[in-house]
């Protein structure tokens, strides 16, 4: 009986026989047909024949397709399209029904207890941060949270106040109150609601307010737009980066609450912190001694609880994974220790004061401001979307979920434009407390319902025993919770040793945040992660390609030791799309690894009636195709490569022989063995360009194609295009190349240009020894191309002379009978 070691397996897959054992790599033959691209289409069914459609026909059409679709379902809006309406814009619909509830409702309710908990004294200390009153930061905490609960996506997400976010609002609320609040003491307004803000008060919560409502307008605009798809630009690199260096700004906004120096203003504009903290050394001895105390005990005991016991996981496994409410223990703990010791009138420490009780009311924002705070809402919109989808899409990844950035781009944008008139300010998601919530085991939305009910009973019932919390305390809280942003810039260290290009990305964004502005710092960022996209694509990886022996594979002979090129035959791949910006790059590493350039001159000098350059070439080739002029250097890489790799085996090439036996005789056999000689020394005489990464291709790189065409013509090499997608293959045809680039000249794999352009020399040599024989002249007048042949075209011969050749170049009826393992 055989071992099981010893089994035979075969695979029949279509046209495929795999056949080989389990204890060695399986075997691939292949029988089939060498086809050229038009053959290909006619064989197995094109999908769209045809001249292909231009772009406005390509648009008509897309949009007849739709409007009959919507045509198809207009006034046919049955309970199922109502339904579909209605859980697109509010998930909660969906995932409500089909709660767990015995499997979730326990860990939810726990996590909304824990994250609740946390969100009370976070959202005063960035209420604080946004330089607002402190209970704005529980409204902030409650209102948006109740429409995201609706009609967000993500299932971890904590939305709320943000540290990033607070500080951003706080350069619109120092800028514009004071002179709001100018405005409301001469005409002698005042708040008459049941809160009785102050006029300065209450400017803060005007502009902080408007500010959320324009960036709620922005959120929605862009979700309805469908720019969600943009969220692909921000990389977890300019991220982290840009929340690092964020991270800085928030820690140093903190140093007046913690020192009180007296006449530490805020700084903003560029430059901001280095102006801070030359302000801040130059008045540090005038530090209140008591709030620094204060502080620094406050901030003692957040690091010993957040860092020592909640990210130890050892003794997170004795609390069963439940993370000791910090921030709540220092409220709670400040808060009696200022009611009984008197901070605020015995030693001056500065305290909250008053906390309205009860809910704010219907207030509508300050539409004066809307001009004014338009450009900080974009920045404000952008830097809220950022975070909430990358986070979302984060927590999705790992529980196995979706996100649709869409949705959370007007689940956010509705969340601001609706919490703005209850007096918050601009919100999004917290770092902190969404990792928190996805610790604790967080599954739904249903935390936020906890949360909120915790958020509510504070505002309603217990506001006014935190009014001797000291402010100092909220401060600290501030800085520890930025602690994990900051140890963010370790990250430098690691991306050094992975990519150069991400790590480039975070030091760009961290240090323009870092030394600029936040804004101004994540429009650079952006500006150059786009940038290195563009580099990249500038300069790409071109390189020459060999056949592996024994198989129908072509990679890179730099790559690969034993991947040989074919003698005769230039394999080149070009990996990226070709357009205006790479294209003359691309030609120059083109012709420097097929030494095109050295054939051009020679033709130049041995042909001086063209002085003007190399005729044939089309006139609409350089109507678009003016970057192929710009002088680079020479490209002395390319042809080091191509020695250095091309001998370093001794032969560079594997032989026709070897490539290329066939038992049927596809060509005549030469007797000359002077060329069998010298086959490992052929000129190149076709150029393959392996376009199978080749996604998209402009109207200046359809240009370069068409000079490159009449440039190798004109020297005696044929070009041959591999691996075409449709795409690219219509906009040839649109711009006219496939006049100067045949069907036959197109091929569906490398392989088959490769056969095809052996089949050409060794036809082309057996026809030049015949006529060499009848008539020794040559045609100078069309050079090498046309040496021997009496000034006919391949294609011509080859119609010509069958009983010369076997089969006609690009259709025989086996590659096994054409391709055999050397």
């Amino acid at each position: 009986m055989a071992s099981d070691s010893d089994v035979q397996v075969t695979y029949a897959v279509g046209d495929y026989n795999v056949e080989g054992s389990q204890n060695t790599p399986a075997r691939l033959r292949v029988s089939r047909a060498v086809y050229d691209q038009p053959n290909f289409d006619t064989t197995y069914g094109l999908c769209a024949p045809g001249p292909p459609l231009t772009p406005w026909d390509d648009i008509k059409r897309i949009a007849r397709k739709k409007w009959r679709r919507k045509k198809a379902t207009s006034g046919r809006c049955d309970r199922v399209c109502m339904y579909n309406v209605m859980v697109k814009w509010f998930p909660i619909i969906d995932w409500l029904g089909k709660y767990k509830w015995r499997e979730y409702l326990v860990t939810d309710v726990i996590a909304g207890l824990t994250v609740g908990v946390l969100n009370v004294p976070q959202g005063m200390a960035y209420a604080l941060l946004a330089h607002c009153p402190p209970v704005t930061g529980l409204y902030t905490s409650f209102f948006p949270i109740i429409v995201y609960l609706l009609m967000g996506t993500s299932r971890q997400c904590s939305m709320g106040t943000f540290s990033i976010i607070s500080m951003m609002t706080s350069k619109s609320v120092n800028e514009f109150a004071p002179e709001l609040m100018k405005v409301y003491n001469e005409t002698g307004f005042n708040d008459t609601s049941s809160l009785k803000f102050h006029n300065d008060q209450f400017s803060q919560i005007q502009v902080a307010s408007t500010l959320a409502l324009i960036a709620g307008v922005w959120q929605l605009l862009f979700g309805l737009l469908g720019f969600g798809g943009l969220c692909v630009y921000l990389s977890d690199q300019l991220v982290q980066g840009f929340t690092c260096g964020a991270a800085f700004h928030v820690f140093t906004s903190q140093l007046k609450n913690v020192f009180a120096i007296p006449g530490l203003e805020e700084q903003y504009g560029i430059f901001k912190i280095g102006k801070t903290y030359k302000e801040f050394f130059q008045r540090i001895g005038g530090t209140h001694p008591a709030t620094v105390i204060v502080a620094l005990l406050c901030m003692v005991v957040l690091v010993v609880i957040k860092i020592g016991i909640n990210d130890n996981r050892r003794l997170m496994k004795k609390l069963r994974g439940i993370p000791i409410p910090a921030e709540l223990l220092i409220v709670i703990g400040s808060t009696v220790a200022s009611y009984l010791m008197n901070l605020g009138g015995t030693y001056n420490v500065e305290t909250v004061k008053v906390i309205p009780q009860g809910l704010p009311p219907f207030t509508s924002p300050d539409f004066s401001l809307v001009w004014k705070l338009l450009p900080d809402s974009i920045s404000n919109a952008i830097v809220g979307l950022a975070i909430t989808v990358t986070l979302g899409m984060l927590f999705a990844s790992k529980h196995g979920y979706t996100i649709d950035p869409n949705q959370e781009f007007k689940a956010q944008g509705i969340g601001n434009i609706f919490s703005c008139w209850f007096r918050c300010f601009p919100q999004g998601a917290s770092v902190a407390r969404s990792a928190v919530q996805n610790d604790v085991g967080g599954k739904t939305q249903i935390v936020s319902v906890v949360q909120c009910i915790i958020v509510l009973i504070v505002m309603l019932f217990l506001g006014r025993y935190l009014q001797p919390l000291p402010k100092p305390a909220l401060g600290a809280i501030v800085m520890v919770s930025v602690f994990h942003l900051l140890a963010q810039v370790v990250q430098l260290r690691r991306l050094w040793k992975l990519s150069l290009v991400d790590w480039s990305i975070f030091l760009v964004v961290f240090l323009g945040v870092l030394i600029l502005d936040v804004d101004v710092g994540l429009g650079i960022g952006v500006g150059w992660a786009i940038m290195t996209i563009m580099l990249r694509l500038q300069k790409p990886k071109v390189g020459p390609l060999g056949r592996l022996p024994g198989t129908d594979i072509y990679r890179r002979t730099d790559v690969y030791r034993t991947a040989t090129e074919v003698p005769g035959v230039k394999i080149v791949r070009v990996d990226a799309p070709i357009y205006f910006a790479n294209v003359a790059y691309i030609k120059q590493r083109l012709y420097a690894l097929a030494d095109i350039q050295n054939l051009i001159q020679k033709h130049q000098e041995d042909h001086p009636k063209a002085p003007d350059g190399v005729p044939g070439i089309p006139d609409d080739a350089t109507n678009y195709a003016y970057s192929l002029h710009l002088q680079l250097g020479e490209d002395r890489n390319a042809r080091e490569e191509a020695l250095e790799f091309g001998s370093r085996f001794g032969g560079s090439t594997i032989s026709m022989e070897e490539l290329f036996t066939s038992s049927k005789g596809l060509v005549v056999r030469t007797q000359s063995n002077d060329r069998e000689d010298d086959e490992e020394n052929l000129p190149v005489r076709h150029l393959i360009i392996d376009c199978s990464e080749i996604c998209f291709i402009d109207v200046t790189g359809v240009g370069f194609l068409k000079v490159c065409k009449a440039e190798c013509e004109s020297v005696g090499v044929e070009l041959l295009l591999a691996c075409t997608n449709k795409p690219v293959r219509d906009i040839l045809a649109l711009c006219g190349a496939m006049e100067h680039i045949k069907d036959y000249q197109l091929f569906v794999t490398v392989h088959d240009a490769v056969l095809y352009a052996v089949n050409a020399q060794k036809f082309k040599n057996a026809l030049a020894d015949r006529d060499r024989k009848t008539n020794p002249t040559v045609d100078e007048e069309n050079g090498i191309m046309n040496q021997g042949f009496g000034g006919r075209r391949l294609d011509n011969l080859v119609e010509e002379d069958e009983e010369t050749a076997s089969v006609k170049f690009g259709k025989s009826d086996s590659s096994d009978d054409i391709l055999r393992s050397p």
